[in-house]
């Protein structure tokens, strides 16, 4: 099939770029190991779509309500700008307690959509609000993250139409939201952003965004057109000691261009992590053990060409020797959808989706894609530079070993790979969830009026650091979904998950019942989408015996000298009788040593350990008992 172009947001972009050797011999690519799960390809290449104008569709009747954890969905909103992200979700649901929210891009308008703001819905322990008929901020706001802080108050933040951060704030007992800005020196301000709460306290809030580019009235900013940075506040959003900061290595070093949303951030007490995921740069995670002072990076894959501006060009001889790849210039590379996680013991994962993409044309400030690449793929710290394995696909759903769609036209317009826009959490006991929207084949899922299929929203686990996955949970099901007779007609995507999980999985994802966007891509005509609240108990997807997650004053947990020269004193409170173990891991989370298991009363309890034979650095102690697990760090000198 003859490629035809699209321009891709921010692609058409031209800075100049240091040039390379040609000559060089082709660069072997490692193979990207396959998991458990299988993948399949089909044709692939890029098309284009035309616009319509449709008034919305009335809202069916749902009931708002709904206990925390029911195995049912709740609607919780609607909207007809459809667009959550470009790439990458953002923070959409947050998990404080009993106490549940989430948050949209919100409008009630067919087009234009001068209303959009944050659309906000939250459980109150008791009971979900009515959907909201209007954003919450006083002026037209984008692409909100929501967080809890350590003390129950909330934070969200966004972006205005003159490219400011809008921060909208309040306690822990709800009221009136408080507006205010992300103070800024850059000279055209920032958008598209991410948040995350860390700290001893959860009271730090870390957020990153990009600068205005020159695609829309920006500028270069330090040598990038569209420089991802990096804000901080150590008092829960009012003040910030860290504004328009520069990550080493997240700068002109790597990068000559930057994209809308193909980023995500995630803290974790003093542990930070920062993914993206750009198409045409290497896919790096930034990571902080320091509460963001300072930064490292790894590589998870691997790109070919340093700092490359599209047009710039390039020969088979400068890439990797792929046997899998569609074209001789095309490369393996994320489809900018992804998401990290940092775990309790400061691991960082990483979620992303496959793509292939090449820039065979250099006089045309654009490049090629091909949207039926497929695979989902994850990496941890432990697996080290450029290796990461395929975790899951869009399904083979009859098993004959390929996927029955007919060619690209008849997949909607995402700019993704058929398994994309992961949002991941984990349990105590180290399960590891992604959820993510992928293309269904076959004719049962193939909307007949625009001749494309319907994407449904997968869960799959793996209890082995990503080793094996489990068989993917179809969420999108009768059991599931408020009207169970049109699940083979629902297109589900930008799903958001809470990270820690207990007893089941909570997320919120958006639907409607036609393939593709208003907004972007098709240009479908406008109608209403619904953001719906699941919770999935986790005896469905065949995972018990995880624990709770608790902070170490829980149990008044002590272990001293720390740092320690090898001798460790350990004490804890019991509340009651349990069996407990106390573990010995490594910085990166894996096990070390069992250092006590055993039966125990109610009451305090001292151990003394001897680690002088251990290497020197850092570890994590663990705890569990009474089904609930804490971790607390540990330097060995």
């Amino acid at each position: 099939m003859k490629l035809t172009r699209l321009l891709l947001g921010l692609a058409a972009i031209s800075i100049c770029a240091p040039s390379w050797a040609q000559q060089t011999p082709p660069k072997v690519r490692p193979a990207l190991r396959q998991s458990a799960v299988m993948t399949n390809q089909l044709e692939t290449g890029i098309w284009d779509a035309q616009p319509g104008t449709e008034a919305p569709r009335p809202l069916f009747p749902v009931n708002a309500n709904g206990s925390r954890t029911p195995n049912r969905e709740v609607i919780i909103g609607t909207t007809t700008y459809d667009l959550q992200s470009n790439s990458s979700v953002c923070k959409r649901i947050s998990e404080y307690g009993n106490k549940i929210a989430g948050t949209w891009s919100t409008s009630n308008q067919a087009s234009g959509w001068t209303d959009r703001g944050s659309g906000y819905n939250n459980y109150n322990g008791a009971t979900w609000g009515q959907p909201p008929a209007a954003r919450l901020e006083s002026e037209r706001t984008g692409w909100p993250n929501h967080i809890f802080k350590g003390d129950g108050s909330e934070f969200i933040v966004s972006h205005t139409n003159t490219y400011r951060l809008k921060v909208l704030s309040r306690g822990a007992n709800g009221g009136a939201w408080a507006e205010s800005l992300i103070p800024t020196s850059t000279p055209n301000g920032t958008l598209w952003p991410r948040a995350a709460v860390g700290g001893d306290d959860n009271q730090t809030i870390h957020v990153i965004a990009i600068t205005a580019p020159s695609s829309l009235n920006g500028a270069i900013y330090e040598g990038v057109d569209g420089h991802i940075l990096y804000y901080r506040s150590q008092d829960g959003g009012l003040t910030w000691d860290v504004t328009d900061g520069v990550i080493p290595g997240l700068d002109s070093t790597n990068y000559a261009f930057g994209r809308a949303d193909n980023y995500y951030i995630d803290a974790r007490g003093d542990v930070v992590a920062i993914g993206v995921f750009h198409q045409w740069s290497d896919l790096r995670i930034f990571k902080s053990d320091d509460g963001g002072d300072t930064w490292t990076s790894s590589t998870v894959l691997e790109f070919p060409l340093e700092r490359y501006n599209i047009d710039d060009g390039y020969t088979t001889a400068d890439i990797f020797d792929d046997p899998d790849a569609p074209d001789t210039l095309a490369i393996l590379t994320s489809d900018e959808t992804g998401t990290v996680i940092v775990d309790e013991t400061g691991l960082v994962h990483c979620f992303f989706g496959l793509m292939y993409v090449q820039d065979a044309d250099t006089t045309d400030a654009l490049w090629s894609y091909f949207p039926a690449t497929n695979g989902l793929a994850y990496w941890n710290e432990t697996r080290g530079d450029n290796n990461a394995i395929v975790a899951a696909s869009a399904p083979d759903l009859n098993g004959n070993d390929t996927l029955d769609i007919n060619g690209i036209a008849n997949i909607a317009l995402y700019f993704t790979s058929l398994a994309s826009q992961p949002s991941a959490a984990i349990d105590a006991s180290g399960n590891i969830y992604v959820v993510y929207s992928a293309v269904m084949e076959g004719e049962q899922f193939f909307n007949t009026e625009d001749e494309q299929h319907y994407r449904h929203l997968f869960i799959t686990v793996s209890s082995d650091l990503g080793e094996t996955w489990s068989e993917p949970y179809d969420l999108i099901n009768a059991d599931i979904m408020t009207e169970p007779d049109l699940t083979d007609f629902v297109e589900a995507v930008f799903p958001s998950i809470v990270r820690d999980v207990s007893d089941s999985l909570r997320l919120v994802f958006q639907y409607d019942f036609r393939p593709g966007l208003v907004v972007r891509g098709d240009l479908d005509p406008s109608e209403l989408n619904y953001i719906s609240y699941v919770s999935v108990p986790l005896e469905e997807l065949g995972i018990v015996g995880t624990k709770e997650v608790v902070k170490p004053d829980f149990f008044n947990l002590l272990a001293q000298p720390n740092p320690t020269n090898g001798v460790l004193n350990v004490s804890f409170d019991l509340a009651t009788q349990s069996v407990t173990t106390i573990d010995l891991l490594n910085a990166t989370g894996q096990y070390v040593d069992k250092l006590s298991q055993s039966d125990l009363g109610a009451g305090p309890h001292q151990f003394q350990f001897d680690l002088g034979a251990l290497p020197k650095g850092l570890y994590i102690l663990r705890l569990v008992a009474d089904n609930k697990v804490t971790t607390s760090r540990l330097i060995k000198q």
